[in-house]
């Protein structure tokens, strides 16, 4: 009776101990399941990061700013003998409007990315002018005093609207048109990585390069 008591006894003790490596077992599993449900490395989330960057150069150039503008100008012309004394009843004039789109923006194609922890840093050259477009419909003459002794040519009204090309954009530069451009710039990037990687990323910038340098590569547009 004794012994069979004892056989009893060792086999409820199996049985908790096999229940209890099974609950064991059954709560690493859940846990393990969870682990990697959630857990996201910081490879993987700098991979994330790159992938949104290359997406976004894709684009090479960004407009961050668009500016509307619109100039009148006068020129005077009169003819002159041996450049120096002015001929009587030689002058000409006109009066014409310049108008047109100025936008600029940054180029993506150079720029750079860097990840640590969770900041993100773009490095980028400065803004410049990417386009100057004439509004055709609004340009032109508006009043003009011809002179059959010295008539206006188009070589005159070509130099002018050179002239209101580079007055446009030094005025435009002058009141600021390229620090908008990098303001915007950043909040346009810092969206697209928000959008794309929620608030887990911090984004922060580095600007190289002059100003200067790439406002040649404007260009006109007709």
């Amino acid at each position: 009776m004794v012994a069979r008591k004892k056989s009893e006894q060792d086999l409820l003790a199996r049985l908790k101990f096999l229940l209890a490596g099974l609950l064991v077992g059954l709560l690493a599993g859940i846990g393990g399941v969870l682990f990697f449900q959630n857990y996201n490395p910081k490879d993987d989330e700098g991979v994330a990061a790159t992938t949104v960057f290359e997406r976004m150069v894709e684009r090479n150039e960004l407009v961050s700013v668009s500016l509307d503008y619109s100039l009148v100008e006068k020129t005077t012309d009169i003819n002159r003998l041996f450049d120096v004394i002015d001929i009587p009843f030689t002058d000409n004039s006109f009066w014409y409007r310049y108008a047109g789109t100025l936008k600029a923006g940054v180029d993506l194609g150079s720029a750079e990315i860097s990840t640590q922890e969770n900041v993100i840093t773009i490095s980028l050259h400065d803004p410049y002018v990417i386009s100057n477009t004439p509004d055709m419909e609004k340009t032109g003459v508006l009043e003009e005093r011809n002179n059959i002794f010295n008539p206006i040519h188009v070589e005159d009204i070509d130099a002018l609207q050179r002239a209101c090309v580079e007055k446009s954009q030094e005025e435009a530069i002058a009141g600021g048109l390229l620090e908008e451009a990098r303001a915007n710039a950043e909040e346009d990037i810092r969206n697209t990585f928000f959008a794309a990687l929620g608030d887990s990323y911090s984004v922060e910038f580095e600007w190289q390069g002059e100003d200067a340098a790439a406002e040649g590569d404007a260009t006109d547009e007709g």
